[in-house]
C-alpha cells in the first residue's frame, strides 16, 4: 500500500545497484591492501639484496685494503732483509684467495722466492702487485658508490610510486563512497517521502472513511428506524432492499480498511473467551434472508466433543467465515451449501479446529486457483461485473489464518462447486467463569436512560437527529451540541449530565481535545462513548488513552449502542 513518490522514481532506479557499488568499493580497498603488502615484499626484497650487494662489496673492499697493507709490510721485509717471511706469504695467499685477486702475480712471486731471485725481481714483482690492487681497490670503490646510489633512488622512486598509486586508489574510493554517501541521502529522502506518502494515504483513507460512513450512518439509522414504524409490505421490502445494501457497501469499505491495517501491521488479534456453537450461529443468522431468498438449504455440522469454551478472536473467525459463507451464496444457484467443524489436533490445553465450507456452485477454474488469495483478484474478469466485491475478501481470510497460526486451502470443479477449507488453533478455556452480572433475560430496547440525562457532541445535522431519537428512545434526555467548544459549555453551565456521546471530528475542538478538556480541566468522571466514522488503525486505542470509556464505528446497531450504555450507566 505504500507509495514512491514519482519525482525519486529515477533516483531510486540506480539505486538498485547499490549493492554491486558497495563490493566494487570493498574490492578496490581489498586491491589497496593486496598492493600494500605485495609493495612491502618488494621493498623488502629490493632492501635485503641491495644490503646483501653491499656488504659483498664492503668485504671485497676490506680485504683489498688488507692485501695493499700486506703487499707493502713485504716490500718493507725484501727492502731491510731481503726476504719475505712466510707468514707473510700465508696472509697473501689467504686475502688474494677470498678477494679473487693476485690469480695470476701471485704464483709468479711464490716462483721468485723458490728460484731464490735477487731480492730486487721480488721487490718489482711486489710493486706490481701493489699498483695491482691499487687500482683495483679505487674500481670497487666507485662499484660500491655506484650500488648505494642505485639503492637510494630505488627506494626513492619505490617510495614515490607507492605514494602515488597508494593516493590514485584512496582517492577513487573516497570517490565512491562520496557517491555511496549521496546516494545514500537520496535513498533516506525517498523513504521520508515513502512515509510522509503513506501518511497521507492512510489520511486519505481516514478522511474517505469518515465521509462515506458518517452519511451511512444516517441512511443505516434512519431506515431502522423507519423498519421500526407501520408499513406496508412493499414499503418493508424496499427498506429491507436499503439496510442490505448499505451491508454490503460496509463489507466493501471494511475490507479496504482491514487490507490496510494488516499491511501496515497494526491488526490486532484478541484472545478472549469464545464458543463455536455461538460463532456458527451468529453466522448462520447473518445470511438467513439471502439463504430463503435463494432457496438454498445450509447443512451445519459440528463436532459434539469441541470443548464449549475456547480463547480466541471471535470478531476475525467470525469474518472469515462471513466472507466464506457469503461467497459460496453469491456463487450457488441451486442445490445446498454445507458447513462443518472438525478436530484436527487437540492437547491438553490447546486444540487446533478444521473449518470445510462447501457449495454446489459455479466452481473455480483450475488455472485461477492458484492466484485467488492475492489482493484484488477474483477468478474471471467478469465476476466483479457479476458479481459485485472487492476481491479482497479471500486475501484479507488468508491474512487473517496467518496471523492467527493457521491457514486455507480451496478444492474446486467448474460447474460442480467449491470447497474452502481453513484450520485454526484455539486455547482451551479451563478456568471458564461465567458473568451473572447481567439480566439476561432483560429485553434488548428497555429503558436504560431512564431519567438519565445525555449530551451529545454530533456535528452532522441528520446523525444528531438519529442519534436523539435512538437516546430518547431509550428514555433519556438528550443535549445535542454542535461541537466539542458547545459541549464545553454545557457541561460548564450543567455538570450533572450522566453520559457523553463525542465524535470524533468536529470543528473548532474535536473529540480527542473535548475529552482531554473534560478530563484534565473540568475534571469530570461522566462516561464518555467514542462514536467515530474513520475506524482507522490504533483509534479504538487513542480513544480509550484519551480517557474515553467506550469506542462505537459508525453506522452502529441500536442494540450494541443500548449494550454500551447500560454498562456505563448502571
Amino acid at each position: 500500500m505504500q507509495a514512491i513518490p514519482d519525482k525519486f522514481r529515477a533516483e531510486i532506479k540506480p539505486m538498485r545497484p547499490n549493492l554491486k557499488r558497495n563490493i566494487v568499493i570493498h574490492r578496490k580497498i581489498t586491491w589497496l591492501l593486496l598492493f600494500s603488502v605485495f609493495s612491502l615484499l618488494v621493498a623488502y626484497w629490493f632492501v635485503y639484496t641491495s644490503k646483501k650487494s653491499i656488504e659483498s662489496t664492503n668485504i671485497h673492499i676490506n680485504n683489498t685494503h688488507e692485501l695493499i697493507v700486506t703487499v707493502q709490510t713485504c716490500i718493507t721485509s725484501v727492502v731491510e732483509t731481503g726476504i719475505v717471511p712466510s707468514s707473510l706469504l700465508d696472509s697473501l695467499n689467504q686475502l688474494s684467495h677470498a678477494n679473487n685477486d693476485f690469480t695470476a702475480a701471485l704464483p709468479i712471486l711464490h716462483q721468485l722466492i723458490l728460484a731464490h731471485k735477487p731480492a730486487a725481481e721480488i721487490k718489482d714483482q711486489l710493486y706490481k702487485m701493489l699498483r695491482e690492487e691499487k687500482a683495483l681497490l679505487t674500481q670497487r670503490k666507485y662499484a660500491n658508490g655506484k650500488v648505494v646510489k642505485r639503492v637510494t633512488n630505488g627506494m626513492y622512486i619505490g617510495r614515490t610510486g607507492a605514494f602515488l598509486l597508494v593516493a590514485i586508489i584512496l582517492l577513487m574510493v573516497n570517490k565512491d563512497i562520496t557517491r555511496h554517501k549521496e546516494t545514500q541521502q537520496k535513498l533516506i529522502e525517498a523513504i521520508e517521502e515513502a512515509r510522509k506518502a503513506k501518511k497521507m494515504q492512510e489520511q486519505f483513507l481516514a478522511n474517505m472513511s469518515h465521509e462515506i460512513r458518517t452519511p451511512m450512518n444516517g441512511i443505516k439509522g434512519m431506515t431502522d428506524l423507519m423498519l421500526e414504524t407501520p408499513l406496508t409490505e412493499k414499503q418493508k421490502d424496499m427498506a429491507g432492499m436499503i439496510k442490505r445494501s448499505i451491508n454490503t457497501l460496509l463489507v466493501v469499505i471494511n475490507d479496504i480498511l482491514d487490507f490496510s491495517k494488516i499491511k501496515a501491521g497494526k491488526l490486532h488479534i484478541e484472545k478472549i473467551d469464545l464458543s463455536i456453537k455461538e460463532v456458527m450461529k451468529n453466522t448462520v443468522s447473518l445470511f438467513a434472508h439471502p439463504l430463503q431468498s435463494k432457496a438454498l438449504p445450509l447443512q451445519v455440522s459440528i463436532d459434539p466433543n469441541i470443548p464449549e469454551h475456547l480463547t480466541g478472536d471471535p470478531h476475525r473467525l467470525n469474518q472469515i467465515l462471513n466472507n466464506l459463507l457469503s461467497n459460496a451464496i453469491k456463487f450457488t444457484n441451486e442445490g445446498h451449501i454445507k458447513i462443518s467443524v472438525a478436530i484436527q489436533e487437540q492437547t491438553p490445553d490447546t486444540i487446533t479446529l478444521l473449518f470445510t465450507v462447501t457449495d454446489t456452485g459455479v466452481g473455480i477454474p483450475a488455472e485461477s486457483i492458484a492466484y485467488i488469495f492475492d489482493s484484488f483478484s477474483q477468478a474471471s474478469q467478469d465476476i466483479s461485473r457479476r458479481f459485485g466485491g472487492t476481491g479482497l475478501g479471500l486475501t484479507i481470510c488468508k491474512q487473517l489464518l496467518q496471523l492467527q497460526g493457521g491457514d486455507i486451502s480451496v478444492k474446486s470443479t467448474v460447474g460442480k462447486g467449491t470447497s474452502f477449507q481453513f484450520y485454526l488453533p484455539f486455547g482451551i478455556n479451563l478456568n471458564f467463569m461465567p458473568d451473572n452480572s447481567a439480566n439476561t433475560n432483560k429485553p434488548e430496547y428497555e429503558y436504560p436512560l431512564a431519567g438519565k440525562q445525555v449530551l451529545v457532541a454530533e456535528d452532522n445535522e441528520i446523525n444528531q437527529k438519529l442519534i436523539e431519537f435512538v437516546l430518547r428512545k431509550a428514555g433519556g434526555t438528550v443535549t445535542i451540541a454542535n461541537n466539542g467548544e458547545e459541549a464545553i459549555q454545557h457541561l460548564q453551565q450543567n455538570n450533572l449530565y450522566d453520559l457523553i456521546i463525542m465524535d470524533l471530528q468536529m470543528p473548532k475542538m474535536d473529540g480527542y481535545a473535548t475529552t482531554y478538556y473534560i478530563r484534565n480541566n473540568l475534571r469530570l468522571k461522566t462516561p464518555i462513548i467514542a462514536m467515530t466514522a474513520t475506524a482507522m488503525k490504533d483509534e479504538q486505542w487513542q480513544c480509550l488513552h484519551a480517557g474515553m470509556n467506550e469506542y462505537m464505528t459508525k453506522p452502529f446497531e441500536f442494540g450494541e449502542l443500548y449494550k454500551r450504555i447500560a454498562s456505563l450507566v448502571d
